[in-house]
């Protein structure tokens, strides 16, 4: 050993030493913390500490937990809004709208289980009314949401729907992504600790079934 050279040192690395986070992995360990605590349950400096980085680091990124909070929004939503719309618009002489709107349902029920932390985010904002709230449903939701009327509304003109509110389609399909955004409850009723991905996708193709089709044979 070089005696020149000084001895590294044990134990954990300072902030300033450690390896930065990329920022993907830093709005995806945000949104964790976001989703377990809520907004109102975070600090910037809450999340410098358990995440293990500096204060220049995050506030090269982000001047206010608000901005923060946006930006883990739009990377979860934004993704999962690209994927919904463009199941919806996937349209040809093998895939008709009716096609397409359920595709379209299986892939906003299967995004719940890939991002869980989005869900649960969501959820607790759609519990009040504010500008967080408003920032999801301007951005993300209210778009979807034309298209998807615009869609039922054709569906339901050839016949092949009955006349239901499209909020009421919403909610019923809300109420299929309950096994990952209510874990610890699916986990008492079903004696299970995890979701088996099996399980996830007969689930979601079992959702749409009985959406379209009904309980009976």
């Amino acid at each position: 050993m070089n005696p020149t050279t000084s001895p590294r040192k044990r134990g954990r690395p300072k902030k300033s030493e450690a390896p930065a986070l990329s920022i993907e992995q830093l709005l995806d360990a945000s949104a964790v913390i976001f989703a377990r605590d809520g907004y109102d349950g975070v600090s910037l400096r809450k999340l410098q500490d358990e995440l293990d980085v500096s204060y220049t680091f995050f506030h090269h990124y982000f001047s206010s937990k608000e901005q923060l909070w946006q930006a883990v929004v739009d990377r979860l939503c934004g993704a999962t809004t690209a994927k919904v719309l463009a199941a919806l618009q996937h349209i040809d002489d093998d895939h008709n709208e009716l096609d397409a709107l359920k595709e379209g349902i299986a892939v906003y029920i299967r995004s719940a289980f890939e991002h869980p932390a989005l869900y649960h985010i969501c959820q607790q904002e759609s519990l009040r009314e504010g500008p967080r709230l408003s920032y999801i449903h301007k951005h993300y939701f209210e778009p979807a949401w034309q298209l998807i009327g615009s869609m039922v509304a054709r569906v339901d003109s050839l016949g092949l729907i009955k006349n239901i509110p499209t909020e009421t389609l919403f909610f019923v399909v809300q109420s299929a992504t309950a096994p990952v955004v209510q874990l610890p409850f699916y986990q008492r009723l079903t004696g299970k600790a995890e979701l088996d991905p099996e399980f996830v996708e007969t689930h979601i193709q079992q959702s749409i079934d009985l959406l379209f089709h009904g309980w009976h044979k």
